[in-house]
């Protein structure tokens, strides 16, 4: 008996969390289609974030590229873009590029979103999993973005050092915060209601 309880109760939480998802802080922006969806770090939080997207069922335009060029940015007509900062050794490998060589290219593609006044939404949903010590991948990842970004949206996990709510507080850009990384198909659903 104490275990079906126990189950039971195991199952409400779990509905719970999954039916109440949290997007706090900031209110979300309104998005613009086309939406691009791209990943800093060569991460797997950029296929994540287009699952999430996806799923939200909001956003009709919707391309994922993982390796944008700025030419595909200007041709695209993209009216946001939402990146999705976390770095991966193995992603880094895969795509055959050094960390110096993703860096390089993350500000190339932000130069131009930037020329072409493209709003960035900045997010980092993988919490803590992704960061690391400064000077890492994972940092550098972050660093490179952030200062293009309209938006920021962090799993609160991955904010633990205030690094996101302190960036966003010194550079005016608003700070929308995640229980946990799905809580993004929230964010999506309010940033594209019609």
């Amino acid at each position: 008996m104490r275990k079906i309880a126990a189950y039971s109760l195991l199952v409400c939480l779990l509905f719970a969390s999954v039916s109440f998802a949290a997007v706090t802080g900031a209110e979300v922006p309104k998005g613009e289609e086309p939406l691009l969806i791209t990943n800093a770090g060569q991460g797997p939080g950029g296929k994540m974030g287009r699952l999430l997207v996806a799923r939200a069922g909001v956003v009709e335009q919707l391309t994922y590229n993982a390796e944008p060029k700025p030419e595909d940015i200007a041709g695209g007509g993209y009216k946001t873009i939402l990146v999705v900062i976390g770095s991966s050794a193995k992603g880094l490998g895969a795509s055959g590029i050094t960390i110096d060589q993703e860096i390089d290219r993350l500000h190339a593609i932000m130069e131009k979103a930037k020329e072409l006044n493209i709003p960035v939404v900045a997010a980092h949903i993988e919490g803590k999993a992704r960061r690391g010590k400064p000077g890492s991948a994972d940092e550098r990842s972050i660093d490179a973005i952030l200062p293009y970004a309209a938006h920021i949206v962090v799993n609160k996990e991955g904010d633990l050092d205030k690094k996101f709510t302190r960036f966003g507080e010194e550079h005016s850009i608003p700070v929308s915060y995640l229980d946990n990384a799905m809580d993004l198909n929230a964010f999506a659903k309010t940033m594209y209601a019609k």
